[in-house]
């Protein structure tokens, strides 16, 4: 049996949609959860606005399907303000990185061995669609500059289920080609279905297995924006108008949302409860919904 280990989670803004920030005891490497359209507010984050080495995850949806990034970059945010839809051709929804707190434990030979040995591992595993183009080279590191990134590996993959997501995580059959042909995957049949039919609104989304929400391509949305709505919500909405992924107030692809009141503002165009505006066809609201399960 293995030793406890604790780990501590900040809300950085007091809300759980927003950004994070973890740490594990005797560990001398942080980690942040950080929103597509949060990166440009956390420029004055002290230990990522100091041209910081590190490792990143970036996580979203490829229709109905968990996605992947990994890189590394000697100064991470930077990097991360690099990441748009126009250039990677593809819109992630969450960044998580790992940078050292101490001076000389992450530099560029190391962070390239990590970002090949997780890029590896998640590959072996077959849990996520890997959306780098190659696979990262392995620089050579010493013996005990190794050991020391493998058991940073080990606390990486500690930690990013505790910020929801699970790439380590070995799929239940052997194959994605053997799942497509002889086992309907869980993750499409247990999704619920829900819509937002108001206001000349006609949206519809299905609560996955993973308990997110996908706002499904073709929905249509409402031309008209409040004050009301949360500026990250209305971030989000130009981002997606100047990439295409809405035209004519029509979604053009999945896009996932953390929570059920985070999506139903984002068609509405104004702050509203989630879990009493999305309905089942037949009238059931959400949170009705989750009382029966």
């Amino acid at each position: 049996m293995g030793h406890g280990k604790s780990i501590t989670v900040y809300l950085m803004d007091g809300d759980a949609n927003q950004r994070y920030q973890v740490t594990l005891d005797n560990w001398n490497i942080v980690a942040f959860k950080i929103p597509y359209e949060m990166v440009s507010q956390s420029s004055n984050l002290n230990d990522l606005s100091l041209h910081t080495a590190g490792i990143y995850f970036l996580f979203g949806y490829q229709g109905s399907k968990n996605f992947v990034y990994v890189g590394e970059a000697e100064d991470v945010y930077r990097r991360l303000t690099q990441h748009t839809p126009e250039k990677d051709k593809f819109i992630w929804d969450i960044a998580v990185v790992f940078i050292a707190t101490g001076y000389g434990v992450l530099d560029k030979a190391k962070i390239k061995y990590l970002e090949n040995r997780l890029y590896s591992i998640i590959k072996s595993e077959d849990s996520y669609i890997l959306w780098n183009k190659n696979k990262p080279t392995k620089s050579k590191i010493s013996k005990p500059s190794e050991d020391s990134m493998e058991s940073a590996i080990d606390k990486i993959k500690l930690v990013i289920p505790v910020l929801g997501y699970t790439p380590f995580n070995r799929r239940k059959y052997r194959s994605r080609k053997l799942v497509e042909k002889t086992v309907p995957s869980p993750e499409v049949d247990d999704k619920k279905v829900f819509y937002i039919n108001q206001n000349g609104v006609e949206a519809k989304c299905i609560l996955d297995s993973n308990g997110k929400f996908v706002l499904l391509s073709g929905s249509k949305i409402s031309s008209h924006v409040h004050t009301s709505l949360r500026k990250s919500l209305i971030e989000k909405r130009t981002e997606m108008i100047k990439a295409d992924d809405i035209i004519d107030n029509i979604i053009q692809r999945d896009t996932y949302f953390n929570s059920a009141t985070s999506l139903a503002g984002f068609v509405l165009g104004y702050s509203v409860n989630g879990k009493k505006t999305l309905k089942t066809e037949d009238g059931i609201t959400l949170a009705e919904y989750l009382t029966e399960k």
